[in-house]
């Protein structure tokens, strides 16, 4: 049950207007590329790959989520998940990776509405 309920509040989150999701600001333990900046990610090509790979398991993880707890997600192609990624960044290149594939991920799915 208390998984259950993890999950439902996360899938919750996933619905969270865009506004409110930029005004608040979240504590996270994270690991890896993703705790870096945008400029970080985007410095190598070494970097870059890395990134990549972590924006894609962050996304998984995002729609694993949603559609456990029966909510929609964004229907995106590799490419158009990092292009997403990457323009956000651009707008912002110290804000954290995480935070733009987030905002990418809320983006994307409001998008669908």
């Amino acid at each position: 049950m208390p998984r259950r309920m993890w999950i439902l509040l996360l899938g919750a989150g996933l619905l969270s207007p865009i506004a409110r999701a930029e005004e608040s600001r979240v504590t996270v333990e994270l690991n890896g590329i993703g705790a870096m900046t945008c400029a970080h990610w985007r410095s190598t090509a070494t970097t870059r790959g890395e990134g990549i790979v972590w924006i894609f398991g962050f996304w998984s993880g995002l729609n694993y989520v949603a559609a456990a707890s029966e909510q929609d997600h964004p229907n995106l192609n590799d490419k158009q998940v990092i292009a997403e990624v990457a323009r956000i960044c651009a707008t912002d290149p110290s804000q954290i990776l995480a935070s733009a594939a987030w905002s990418a991920y809320v983006n994307s799915n409001a998008l669908k509405k």
